[in-house]
């Protein structure tokens, strides 16, 4: 799991304080000189992260999003690799790499555990140049969430709905109503926010803190028992359940994936010009759930949908899978997003008890 439990004030930290609402936004607004500011506003009937013209844009009360703001703005959908020329030599281009700085605010706590997932895929034992790159140049300011949304379980699985990690981002924000305690994680934003490093808040805002986190937990309607979870899905591969939701439910539309804040699938793609001088190579977000995703020369080891959702869903909830960790947040989009209502944690209970 990602851990969880609540806690009193972090033991390490650089400085924490209070701050009204309105003094927190003029800050942001003075960054935006330097720094591209990325956050939650309110378009029609959702919310979606985008740059900011303004601190008075965001919408910080937002329950959830379609897509994460850490995968769309540190993984990007698509991205060109290189480019090839054919000429009487033959060059190799790589697109120069971006300078932009940028802050992403308001960032939750499951979306925050994604991009920890996501570094644990790009900056291991092998370092995607494009998503370093972005991501050194990148500032998260996580937002502790009030309220559950309809499809979230990220409580059962560690990575809500309060942060606890205590790196891996720039500043956590806790929703007091009147202000914000401001949570100073890295030196580069205290900088920023200027900031005393003996500044800390006293032992009441903690517990206001504390108070607000289990309000959140009381709001939650999705859970997971995650205690034997591994073994169950090794041991049930020929589940009634894998077949009857593939069968009955499933259309292989990949929206699962696509929502998905820790899938990194891709493709890789070579594009050709109409004069044959330049080849373009790029790679762009894939699916598991696709029917081609798994062609091999000779065939789809995965050309039955059961094997593909069965693929995904292990994938999620199998934290020996890869990394030591679930590959779910428990943010619930792929629930939300999926046109069938499709329940990952309804195939775990399914599963666990042995029901058909």
């Amino acid at each position: 799991m990602y851990g969880n439990g609540m806690t009193g004030a972090p033991a390490s930290r650089i400085s924490d304080f209070l701050v009204p609402k309105a003094s927190f936004f003029r800050w942001l607004d003075s960054l935006r000189e330097s720094f591209s500011v990325v956050g939650p506003v309110a378009e029609e009937d959702r919310t979606v992260f985008r740059e900011i013209a303004s601190a008075d844009e965001l919408h910080m009360e937002y329950a959830s999003t379609m897509l994460s703001p850490g995968k769309v703005y540190l993984y990007s959908p698509r991205e060109d690799l290189f480019r090839i020329s054919f000429g009487k030599d033959l060059t190799i281009e790589e697109p120069p790499r971006s300078p932009v700085q940028r802050i992403i605010a308001g960032i939750h706590a499951c979306d925050t555990h994604a991009v920890f997932y996501l570094d644990r895929t790009f900056l291991g034992a092998f370092r995607d140049p494009l998503y370093e790159n972005r991501r050194s140049n990148t500032m998260l300011i996580a937002l502790n969430c009030s309220a559950a949304s309809r499809n979230c379980f990220c409580s059962s699985m560690g990575a809500g709905p309060f942060l606890k990690a205590e790196k891996g981002y720039d500043m956590l924000l806790t929703d007091l109503e009147d202000a914000y305690l401001v949570e100073i994680r890295t030196e580069r934003c205290r900088v920023l926010f200027n900031a005393d490093a003996t500044q800390s808040a006293d032992a009441e805002v903690f517990r206001r803190k504390e108070e607000k986190e289990r309000s959140a937990l009381r709001t939650f309607t999705k859970t997971i028992n995650t205690d034997g979870l591994d073994r169950a899905l090794r041991e049930n591969p020929e589940h009634p359940v894998w077949g009857r939701t593939a069968d009955e439910r499933c259309l292989s539309c990949a929206n699962c994936v696509m929502v998905c804040p820790t899938c990194f699938c891709h493709d890789v793609v070579d594009e050709l010009s109409m004069d044959m001088k330049t080849v373009r190579r790029y790679r762009e977000w894939d699916a598991c759930q696709d029917a081609r995703f798994a062609e091999v020369h000779g065939g789809n080891f995965r050309a039955r949908r059961t094997a593909r959702l069965r693929q995904f869903v292990t994938h999620k909830l199998d934290q020996t899978h890869q990394y030591g960790v679930f590959g779910t947040v428990g943010c619930g989009r792929c629930i939300t997003w999926c046109p069938t209502g499709i329940d990952l944690t309804e195939m775990a209970k399914a599963i666990q008890t042995r029901k058909a």
